[in-house]
């Protein structure tokens, strides 16, 4: 789960260092050397991000005399560390300098002014134009047209499949469903001839939070006709309709079936460290996840390295509904190094930025995590696609792959859609029910009915 291209995708109670605070240059600690604080997540089962920023100081501060880099980590998951970003970003004097942030989260610190325009900078820096394509280079465009941060990883979105669990079921591999309905047979197959066996995995609680949203319910949204949140041309919120209420209910027939997770496993946030134990044991037939689930079996990168993997797994296109043009959907985001508006010296903490985003450590970052490299020179790398036959699969999804609405209100607008996925999970509402909730909720959360569009 991301931790749900990329990400990014990714997020201790600590005082914020000297070198947070807001003018044009590092405040000097009692040795006179300047210091530069990078707040970044660290996940018992997600250290690549950690090894990664420790290699960059390394080479920073050896390259930048009298510059120290203060490494900030936040213990646990995404939730937690949006939580404490949050928190130290509300006092210049508490703000670290530079930080991991999800694609997602972006505009709404632009809007509220904590973040720095990177695009003077990145003018005088080889690598922006050299190494990464427009689209990457769009992950952090702010409304402004600026751009706010420099990618360290994307993504995309699909189902994997144990291709075990389908033998006993019955299933030829591969498999390619063309239809939610295919899916759903699929599941069901499992659910009576092998018992035991979790047919069908999907986030859909509020504790999962992104990962529900972006992963679950927009895998669906968008390849349902005329599916969105946001309608671009009239600049609008869509409240509900047909593509809302028949998402909803794929993800109520999943439980009402009986063919997803127990509601223990449901509800818990460690659900997507679950799911790679689960894949391996052969304990789950089928999985709309990313990318990067394979770092959880590769020897190198895993807790518990699954060498079987890749002959054991399969991975498939999550299809458009009803088989619509262009057949298959996927979701993209991914995680930036962002600068914030309080930094004192901003060219360093631009400089360091740099460094850890250049090939040796964005390669780091992606050999371990399993997220797709934004940077063309890594991609091309044949360390990157060395045992992992995946990768071309994950990589040609872009053709097909969507953004999330990433406005300012969207955290507001995906926390509403969690409180209807979480009523198809308890089965508390009916789907149509729900996104009733959820057309009558959405004026109130992105600032008037003027900015809603009614769902058809």
């Amino acid at each position: 789960m991301r931790r749900a291209m990329v990400a990014s995708i990714l997020a201790v109670a600590v005082a914020a260092a000297a070198g947070a605070c807001g003018g044009d240059s590092a405040e000097k600690g009692a040795s006179g050397a300047k210091e530069i604080e990078v707040l970044y997540k660290v996940e018992p089962t997600w250290p690549h991000l950690e090894k990664m920023l420790k290699q960059a100081k390394t080479q920073y501060e050896a390259a930048h005399k009298g510059v120290t880099i203060k490494l900030t980590a936040v213990q646990g998951g995404n939730e937690v560390y949006y939580t404490k970003l949050a928190l130290l970003n509300r006092s210049a004097d508490s703000a670290p300098d530079v930080y991991l942030h999800d694609t997602f989260q972006v505009n709404a610190d632009v809007a509220a002014g904590k973040l720095a325009p990177l695009d003077d900078y990145l003018k005088t820096w080889p690598d922006w134009s050299s190494q990464y394509s427009e689209a990457v280079q769009q992950a952090a465009k702010g409304p402004d047209g600026k751009i706010y941060g420099v990618p360290i990883s994307t993504d995309t979105r699909g189902l994997w499949y144990n291709k075990d669990v389908f033998a006993k079921a019955g299933i030829q591999v591969p498999w390619e469903p063309k239809t939610w309905a295919d899916v759903l047979t699929a599941a069901r197959a499992i659910k009576q001839k092998v018992p035991g066996v979790q047919p069908f995995n999907m986030y859909s609680t509020k504790p999962l939070g992104e990962a529900a949203t972006m992963q679950g319910f927009e895998m669906l949204l968008y390849g349902a006709s005329g599916g969105t949140l946001y309608d671009e041309t009239q600049k609008k919120w869509v409240a509900g309709g047909k593509a809302f209420t028949d998402s909803l209910a794929f993800i109520n027939t999943i439980y009402r079936e009986g063919l997803g997770p127990k509601p223990a496993d449901a509800f818990d946030p460690k659900l997507g460290d679950k799911v790679g134990n689960w894949f391996a044991a052969g304990k789950l037939g089928i999985g709309l996840d990313g990318a990067w689930a394979s770092a959880s079996w590769k020897p190198g990168t895993a807790v518990k390295p699954w060498p079987e993997w890749t002959e054991k797994m399969g991975w498939t296109k999550m299809p458009t509904q009803n088989g619509e043009a262009p057949g298959a959907v996927s979701m993209s985001g991914g995680w930036v190094m962002a600068m914030s508006s309080y930094a004192k010296d901003k060219k360093d903490a631009f400089d360091f930025i740099t460094i850890a985003t250049n090939k040796e450590n964005t390669l780091l970052y992606s050999l371990g995590s399993g997220d797709l490299a934004p940077r063309k020179d890594v991609a091309a790398d044949p360390q990157y696609t060395a045992g992992n036959p995946s990768v071309k699969f994950w990589t040609d999804l872009a053709s097909v792959t969507h953004y999330r609405p990433a406005y300012e209100v969207y955290p507001k607008v995906s926390a509403e859609v969690q409180k209807a996925m979480e009523a198809m999970t308890t089965g508390s509402k009916a789907p149509d029910a729900a996104a009733k909730e959820y057309a009558d909720a959405l004026p109130g959360v992105v600032g008037g009915p003027d900015k809603v569009l009614a769902g058809s």
